[in-house]
């Protein structure tokens, strides 16, 4: 596995999680409108270390509902898997849109989104999110509704700014926004850190922490585990 970067870094690949989803017959998922796609289920089977992909291997949820066979897979750096989750009921959320905001790159927006797992009750097992901007305003801008509980803003992390480029090193500081007066956990790249959201225990790595120079959308890419969630198979 390889190791954290500093904070100045551009991206830290060991903590990076893409999610991919599959379901067939396909109507119900190729059908849906707006940026949402949501699946409760209970997991039927899970596959944890199944498909490899470079230096990324799955953590795959499979389903069954009716005629419906599913299944959402976490690629984690390898050796991380996910814990076992055979037999639990838990609900997948997935969110893409494009930000109302233009990026550091060009004149396109930047992309919102997110993917967040739930348990039964509701309360937050993985939040991994491929694309957040930042804004001039010091904002991480989240879908809206997506993890109500969660706060985050971003702050300059002092690296050394490159000759010509649009954008800096930031760090960001992760807080319960439903508790009031909560302390903020402040995580750079390369940094996994612990965070308390409604009395349980999380740990937070980031990704990527860019924020822009001249007033457009920087970039955030970060995941949020339940303590436990996250194993190591060798």
């Amino acid at each position: 596995m390889s190791e954290a970067p500093d904070a100045c870094s551009d991206v830290w690949r060991a903590a990076r999680v893409d999610v991919a989803f599959k379901e067939t017959p396909e109507t119900r998922s190729i059908e849906r409108t707006g940026p949402r796609l949501e699946r409760r289920f209970t997991v039927a089977r899970q596959l944890r270390g199944a498909y490899r992909h470079e230096d990324q291997w799955a953590s795959v949820l499979e389903y069954e509902v009716g005629k419906t066979r599913g299944g959402v897979s976490y690629g984690l750096t390898v050796p991380d898997v996910l814990a076992d989750l055979t037999g639990r009921t838990v609900s997948w959320t997935s969110h893409r849109e494009p930000a109302n905001c233009a990026s550091s790159e060009g004149d396109h927006p930047e992309l919102l989104s997110g993917d967040t797992l739930r348990d039964a009750e509701g309360q937050l097992l993985l939040l991994t999110v491929p694309s957040a901007p930042t804004t001039p305003e010091g904002d991480v801008l989240l879908p809206s509704g997506l993890v109500p509980e969660l706060h985050v803003r971003w702050e300059l992390a002092g690296c050394e700014r490159r000759k010509g480029a649009r954008t800096q090193g930031a760090r960001l500081r992760f807080e319960d926004a439903r508790k009031r007066g909560a302390s903020p956990v402040t995580v750079s790249v390369g940094e996994t850190k612990r965070l308390v959201l409604g009395g349980t225990r999380y740990e937070v790595r980031v990704v990527r922490a860019q924020a822009d120079t001249e007033d457009r959308c920087g970039q955030a890419v970060f995941t949020v585990f339940r303590e436990g969630l996250r194993e190591q198979q060798r």
